[in-house]
């Protein structure tokens, strides 16, 4: 009964991913496979960021943040609603305005640096992620992380190359109510657990400027993070993007803000719970599915079960789909978006099991998703904020002398010391003198165009 118990959740889980598989077929169109021909409402795009974004790193991550830190990273949360009303006032629009396949051929007529700059980050980034699923799955089910990575991988490329970003959309929704349920289940099952007397106030606020949870720089931090990777990241923007209208995107981003502070609240919720669990020798890196696993509750390990696979798949399904219209723009490709899409998931995997290897030099999880972020994402938010708001200055130069000292910075602060800097530090230095190089070079070089020049491989079909 118990094994019964356990599989019951994954084998109604597998019968939406066969169903979705079977039924939202799109068409070999651009604008239908990649945006959906922007017939998307605000409430589905709202799902579909908050599923996107929070996915792995809510469910592993945030719990482990919550267990050692409290609520200290409610700056963080505060910092992403405040980097997401900045981009819905000021950046979005010309962007939404656009019909061009990928935002980078809005940015810059050298939008080829810009999108293969996009790709090495959202491999390097989306791999993490990718890895921290695959390694939670290792947890419960044993077995090598590889074999999960493989495993999510088929089950990602059965619904989302034949059904676009309709079927991605699809799954977030079900993800959505998935990791909001078991979220809430897990904070009632684990509060009525919390012995008399033992609850104590948790921690709001870090004031210790050495480590990444302090106040004010974890604040702007967030900030500065979301507005790249809901302002210069294709991958959460083609929701947004995919809306019937731009104030529709514009509610979707904001409200955006606020379901993922709420969610990521729910979890370090869970996380500060588990204090008083009783078990004091839980895996630092992933508390949560340690504790589920540990159990007598064989439901609720299928439940987490399933929940960890759908975040994994969310994570993936999201990036190789931005991807791929990435990789058909810097080809100027004439084949489907899905044949692009397909060869992004073969590098995925080979990047989710690089970092295999490489997890061992960071304390956290978290540490290593946001630091691993921040090589091309620190570029891509200073060149993305000159061409918002100087875009007269904006050229090819500046392009690559902006990633270039985002990079640059990015790899001293990771390399250069003993341990990284607290990655918070790292988002502000490497964007602020990515911003600080493009708009540089835009004085000192004959400003190029703003935007690409119309050509068949650049547009919307």
């Amino acid at each position: 009964m118990a094994h019964i118990l356990f599989l019951t959740p994954l084998l109604l889980y597998v019968a939406v991913v066969v169903a979705v598989t079977l039924t939202p077929r799109s068409q070999s169109e651009d604008s239908e496979y990649f945006f959906a021909g922007r017939r998307l409402n605000s409430l589905q795009a709202l799902l579909s960021v908050v599923s996107s974004e929070t996915s792995v790193a809510t469910t592993v991550v945030f719990p482990a943040a919550g267990l050692t830190g409290g609520y200290t990273l409610v700056w963080l949360l505060l910092g992403y609603i405040a980097g997401r009303s900045i981009v819905a006032l000021f950046y979005l629009r010309k962007l939404y305005e656009s019909s061009r396949l990928t935002i980078y051929q809005t940015m810059s007529a050298q939008h080829r640096i810009l999108e293969g700059a996009y790709l090495a980050a959202k491999y390097i980034s989306g791999g993490v992620r990718y890895f921290v699923g695959g390694y939670a799955l290792a947890q419960i089910l044993t077995g090598p992380t590889w074999v999960w990575i493989l495993v999510v991988a088929v089950c990602v490329a059965a619904y989302s190359l034949t059904g676009g970003l309709r079927a991605v959309v699809v799954m977030d929704q079900v993800q959505t109510v998935l990791i909001v349920c078991t979220g809430v289940f897990l904070c009632v099952f684990l509060f009525l657990r919390v012995p008399d007397g033992a609850f104590q106030v948790p921690s709001f606020v870090e004031w210790d400027p050495t480590k990444y949870t302090f106040a004010p720089v974890l604040f702007l931090g967030g900030a500065v993070l979301s507005i790249g990777s809901h302002g210069a990241d294709q991958d959460l923007l083609l929701r947004i993007l995919a809306t019937k209208s731009y104030k529709a995107a514009q509610r979707s981003l904001i409200l955006s803000g606020f379901g993922a502070a709420f969610l990521i609240g729910i979890y370090l919720t869970v996380g500060y719970l588990l204090r008083y669990s009783g078990v004091d020798d839980l895996n630092a890196k992933s508390p949560l599915a340690d504790y589920v696993m540990r159990g007598d509750l064989p439901v609720l390990k299928g439940v987490f079960l399933v929940l960890l696979a759908a975040a994994a798949m969310s994570s993936l399904d999201s990036t190789i789909h931005s991807t791929g219209a990435v990789w058909k723009s810097l080809i100027g490709s004439k084949l489907p978006g899905r044949y692009w899409s397909s060869f992004s998931l073969c590098i995925m995997v080979g990047f989710a099991v690089t970092f295999i290897t490489m997890e061992k030099r960071h304390p956290d999880f978290l540490a290593l998703c946001m630091g691993s972020m921040n090589y091309i994402n620190g570029g891509l938010i200073g060149v993305f904020t000159v061409f918002t708001f100087f875009p007269k200055r904006l050229n090819g130069a500046g392009v690559a002398c902006g990633l270039a000292a985002g990079f640059l910075t990015t790899t001293v602060c990771e390399w250069a010391f003993a341990h990284p800097l607290p990655w918070t530090y790292t988002v502000l230095l490497s964007s602020t003198a990515s911003f600080l190089a493009a708009l540089l070079c835009g004085f000192v070089f004959r400003p190029g165009p703003v935007a690409a020049g119309a050509d068949a491989a650049s547009s919307l079909k």
